[in-house]
């Protein structure tokens, strides 16, 4: 089976993104990052996160790391979710500057999320390269197949 079609119950995707299923869970409730296969409502229904929700949730934990607030992931998750991962090879990157994040389309086009949405510049900074978080889910989810 695809991996990027199939969906992922919560303790995988805790799993898989290396959350705890409490941040996860939190994460769910206050809308960070909401599982886009089905939501948890009423009893016995369990909430089913897609790919692309897994390697949302794992750049929000890394950005998170790095010190970007709760509030500015919502604004990234949201304008991920508007953007293609189905090719990471030629996808964007996200650059960090400050408290800033911005997605690199090219060389020269900068965009900036948080402080000036839609901006563009150009200033040096920490690019976050989409490819590795994704890879890793994959890594992740094969693991959690063998197990």
């Amino acid at each position: 089976m695809d991996d990027t079609k199939r969906g992922y119950y919560a303790g995988e995707a805790a799993e898989v993104t290396g959350i705890p299923y409490r941040t996860l869970d939190h994460w769910a409730r206050t809308g960070l990052v909401t599982p886009s296969i089905s939501e948890a409502r009423g009893a016995g229904r369990s909430r089913l996160y897609s790919f692309t929700d897994l390697v949302a949730l794992r750049i929000a934990r890394e950005l998170r790391e790095k010190g970007i607030s709760i509030r500015s992931l919502k604004e990234v998750v949201k304008r991920l979710r508007t953007i293609s991962l189905e090719n990471p090879l030629a996808g964007p990157h996200l650059l960090v500057i400050g408290k800033d994040v911005a997605i690199v389309k090219s060389p020269s086009e900068i965009e900036s999320i948080l402080l000036k949405p839609g901006q563009l510049y150009l200033t040096p900074g920490l690019i976050f390269d989409l490819r590795k978080p994704m890879a890793e889910v994959r890594s992740n989810i094969i693991k959690l197949r063998v197990a």
